[in-house]
């Protein structure tokens, strides 16, 4: 795994990326700028270029901006550092329309269409009429490889929401989710490219798991599979795994909330299908402190509904144990008959004490390799952005196209194996004559 700088200003907050790459190959990095974790003084929404895989990136380009409110800023601004105080007076000399003082973007997201369109949707929270914060969202295009992008667009949608999650489908909608205040999660979508939306649908929750910061994908049967954070256990301090969503009907109806094996699962993933159909979902993993992680699985692993679902497993010539214990009558151990097809894999971890990082994006490049980009604190006084370039060597030695937890074949020295199992055999016959 090769780890890089995209950015890092000791003097901004750089945070929340997203990632996504045209089809001429230039990869187009997306983030926000502030000066810490909430949107405030102010909030930059700012896009980086690659023209070479991601090795070297360009100079940031500014789209939009927001402000806070004077009334909030010099309550503040005691405690304010002078950078804070700077950024503020920049942004607040460039903006031009009344309604960016006030607001702040929080969490935008990128994606590439199939047409080559860069589509940023940006979530923006807006002045408070009452004890609800209100939401808007806006999107903005680009169609020459994000060198130049479109004025703000408004979304025409029933509800607005924040953490917005992009997928493109193959019969050509794009599906739009959202977190829609006192709602929970929620999907809508369009067939014009984004410009028009349906009605949301709700996405279920149950006692035990409220879903949110859903992300989605599509798996080769249609099935549309929503992966996301179980706020309930999160509010309760309590260990978690993400939870997800699935609906087997285009996205009109959805069950769930189901349980997963990402654990940890505490922020924003980010899912997608590989070149070999493999799902990959990379998310703030916080068990306690705070990393990066990816879990990549096969689809029948996305379609399971129960932490008990297995694929089934049988012996193969060099599976000595198993074979063993067939002759013998012997019940096998359920790894020899089956398994999850999945792996996790730890990319980072933020050494600061001021942790904060883990809300991600990534693409696969042409060669196969997997670039994650992330913030993080770590070593910066404020946050940054890095990259990962991750080969499939990175976090399993198998072939693409499944992710055995106990291949046969992987058992070369039969002597061994099958003293092994003679061990078990002659321990499970002695237990059973106690």
């Amino acid at each position: 795994m090769l780890k890089q700088t995209i950015s890092r200003d000791d003097h901004i907050y750089e945070c929340f990326p997203d990632i996504a790459m045209t089809p001429d190959g230039v990869l187009v990095c997306m983030y926000r700028e502030c000066m810490m974790h909430a949107p405030f003084p102010f909030s930059r929404l700012v896009v980086r270029r690659s023209l070479d895989g991601g090795r070297n990136w360009q100079d940031k380009t500014l789209l939009t901006e927001c402000v806070a409110a004077a009334e909030r800023v010099d309550q503040t601004r005691s405690w304010l550092p002078a950078d804070a105080l700077a950024g503020y007076e920049q942004s607040l000399a460039r903006i031009d329309e009344d309604w960016r003082i006030g607001a702040s973007i929080n969490c935008p997201r990128l994606i590439c269409l199939t047409d080559g369109t860069l589509l940023l949707i940006v979530d923006f929270t807006l002045p408070a009429n009452g004890p609800i914060r209100r939401t808007a969202n806006k999107a903005l295009r680009s169609t020459d490889s994000g060198q130049t992008w479109s004025e703000l667009q408004d979304l025409e949608l029933a509800h607005s929401g924040y953490q917005p999650a992009i997928t493109e489908l193959r019969d050509g909608r794009i599906l739009l989710g959202l977190d829609i205040p006192d709602k929970g999660g929620a999907v809508c979508f369009s067939d014009d490219g984004g410009r028009h939306w349906g009605p949301a649908v709700s996405v279920p929750n149950s006692d035990a798991a409220f879903c949110d910061e859903l992300s989605f994908v599509e798996l080769d049967d249609g099935t549309l599979v929503g992966f996301g954070r179980n706020r309930v256990a999160e509010q309760a301090r309590r260990p978690s795994a993400g939870v997800k969503v699935i609906s087997r009907d285009g996205g009109a109806t959805w069950s769930g909330p189901h349980e997963t094996w990402l654990m940890g699962l505490t922020g924003r993933p980010k899912a997608g299908l590989l070149k070999s159909g493999e799902v990959c979902i990379t998310y703030r993993c916080d068990m306690p402190n705070e990393n990066l992680a990816m879990h990549v699985m096969t689809q029948d692993a996305a379609r399971f509904e129960d932490l008990g679902d297995l694929i089934p497993r049988q012996p193969g010539p060099e599976d000595v144990p198993a074979l063993l214990a067939q002759e013998k009558g012997e019940e096998r151990p359920w790894y020899m008959t089956s398994y999850y097809p999945g792996r996790s894999f730890i990319l980072d971890c933020d050494r600061s004490v001021h942790r904060d990082g883990g809300y991600s994006g990534w693409v696969q490049l042409p060669d196969g390799d997997i670039l994650v980009v992330d913030y993080i604190h770590d070593d910066a006084p404020l946050a940054q952005i890095r990259s990962y370039l991750v080969s499939r060597s990175d976090y399993i030695l198998f072939p693409p196209g499944d992710m055995p937890w106990l291949h046969p074949s992987w058992q070369p020295f039969r002597a061994m194996t099958y003293a092994m199992a003679e061990r078990q055999f002659n321990r499970n016959r002695e237990v059973s004559k106690s």
